[in-house]
């Protein structure tokens, strides 16, 4: 009986997500995999996750080295129903291998001529991300002049910011048939920095001090990106309302066993958040927006994004249709997000989609703070710690449970006063809650 031959292909990862990078193989070459266990681990510029292995066997060949980049449908690997099966198909080359490991210097550019219309297109488009490829584009440069410092030449957003710098003559754009004022393109800011180091005995040296150099993970460097491109694109402004938790404090403690015990899971405060800011935005729904252009876009649905600290990182998975769900079906997404988020078992698709985002870091203490906007979104509610403090109620000196709750928001579609409106709404609710969680 031959041995039954199957192809691990790289799986669709969600709509527009069209390669990963290979970021750990979870089981080594002559192993047996069970099928639907994790077989490797990929990265994209949304989410890490596990792919699983396809069928159960040996996997007799690996066809992707880690750190490659890899395409929809590309192969990665053979699993073999028996042990020492003949398998003829030859290793293709990484897709990021289009680029030599040393690219060519970039050729200095003639001073007297625009380049082509054909010359800013990349005819090796595995060599650079969707986000670097589209910034070229922006900026009139031709990545194959670029020298890349990625794995196999691959282009990261530093050579292209570096190469912007270093030849400026790049950045000529073809002179246009009417006369026009010189426009003077606005710095980008980076998180790529080159700082000047030095070196003492070996040692590397930043101002004399010793220093380790680190490189950071896939998903940090996304975050770098994502988190400089935001503050670039939008200006951000922030308002802040201290609130009291009384009444969701009293709801809690009064529901919250029994909502434990016929869940499964404890009910968080965070549940609350969410449903309260769900119902806010019903009533302000400017920050549910996006902005394209000098166009508003109005999205019809709201998907809240929460975002979740991981041991190397944050992510930011999404509750969609949020606006359908009551408390306790809000509490029942959020948990399901959370346990797959620490488990690597998110999708692309628990990532997409994101409407309006909220970030707690009161859970570790913090009083308050400024979120950075999650784009293509306009606004970001951030949760302060919830702490007893002596409020005047009726004239009177009580305890209360307060918290502080930051608005950041995005000034090109909302105005100190519309941010203002929503977090007064969300005041309101949150101080006079009254929906049961069970």
């Amino acid at each position: 009986m031959m041995a039954k031959v199957t192809e691990v292909l790289m799986p669709l990862m969600g709509e527009g997500v069209h390669e990963a990078t290979l970021t750990n193989w979870l089981i080594k070459e002559g192993e047996s995999v069970t099928k639907d266990s994790p077989l490797l681990e990929v990265s994209t510029d949304k989410v890490d996750t596990e792919i699983p292995a396809p069928a159960s066997g040996i996997l007799v060949k690996v066809m992707v080295p880690i750190g490659s980049v890899v395409k929809v449908d590309q192969a990665l690997a053979i699993i073999s129903s028996e042990a020492g099966a003949m398998v003829t198909t030859e290793l293709p080359a990484a897709p990021s291998s289009q680029a030599s490991t040393t690219p060519p210097i970039p050729k200095e550019p003639s001073a007297d001529r625009a380049p082509d219309d054909h010359e800013h297109q990349d005819d090796s488009p595995l060599r650079s991300s969707p986000l670097v490829r589209k910034m070229a584009q922006e900026l009139g440069i031709n990545l194959n002049q670029v020298r890349g410092s990625g794995m196999h030449g691959r282009i990261t957003k530093k050579d292209l910011l570096d190469f912007e710098q270093d030849t400026p003559a790049v950045m000529s754009k073809p002179a246009p048939s009417v006369p026009a004022a010189k426009s003077t393109p606005m710095p980008m800011a980076t998180p790529h920095t080159q700082l000047k180091l030095g070196s003492v005995d070996g040692q590397e040296t930043l101002e004399g001090v010793p220093v380790r150099r680190e490189p950071m993970t896939r998903m940090r460097q996304l975050i770098a990106d994502h988190m400089v491109e935001s503050v670039r694109v939008s200006p951000h402004v922030t308002t802040v309302f201290e609130m009291d938790l009384h009444q969701i404090v009293k709801l809690r403690e009064k529901h919250g066993a029994e909502f434990q015990k016929r869940e499964g899971f404890k009910l968080t405060f965070t549940p609350f958040f969410i449903h309260a800011a769900v119902q806010a935005i019903k009533k302000h729904p400017i920050v549910n927006t996006s902005v394209d252009g000098y166009d508003i876009l109005w999205k019809k649905d709201i998907n809240i994004g929460c975002a979740v600290a991981l041991e190397n990182g944050l992510i930011v998975p999404v509750i969609k249709q949020a606006g359908d769900l009551s408390l306790a079906g809000v509490a029942r997404r959020l948990n399901d997000l959370v346990v797959r988020a620490r488990n690597k078992k998110l999708k692309p698709d628990d990532v997409q989609g994101g409407t309006f985002s909220i970030t707690n870091p009161g859970g570790w203490g913090s009083i308050t703070s400024n979120p950075i906007i999650n784009q293509p979104q306009v606004a970001m509610l951030g949760v302060g710690a919830i702490v007893k403090r002596p409020v005047v109620i009726d004239d009177m000196i009580a305890i209360r449970p307060m918290m502080m709750v930051s608005l950041t928001f995005d000034h090109r579609v909302i105005d100190g006063e519309g941010g203002s409106k929503y977090l007064a709404t969300f005041k309101e609710i949150i101080e006079n809650y009254r929906e049961v969680p069970i």
